[in-house]
């Protein structure tokens, strides 16, 4: 999996995180907002939205953050992000 994101991005980090929990390693591709990278043609053929994070696995192109996520948790499912049960999340 290639992870486009951007140190300095929230979002890129609620990511990061979560990978990390996981136990999930990615390609770190660096996507600079403060240089417009994220603005450029190449990027906007892999993410029309042009933000990040994006996640390539290889089958899709994954954006939105907590999307990424709810599919990081039906995909990996172990170790689970929050209890099962709406009385422990």
């Amino acid at each position: 999996m290639k992870l486009y994101n951007f140190w300095r991005s929230g979002t890129s980090h609620r990511l990061r995180i979560a990978l990390n929990l996981k136990g999930l390693s990615t390609e770190y591709v660096a996507v600079h907002l403060g240089k417009e990278a994220h603005l450029t043609d190449t990027f906007k053929a892999l993410n029309p939205q042009q933000l990040v994070p994006a996640l390539d696995t290889g089958e899709q192109v994954l954006i939105q953050s907590p999307a990424i996520i709810e599919w990081l948790e039906e995909q990996y499912p172990t170790p689970a992000l929050l209890p099962a049960d709406a009385g422990g999340r």
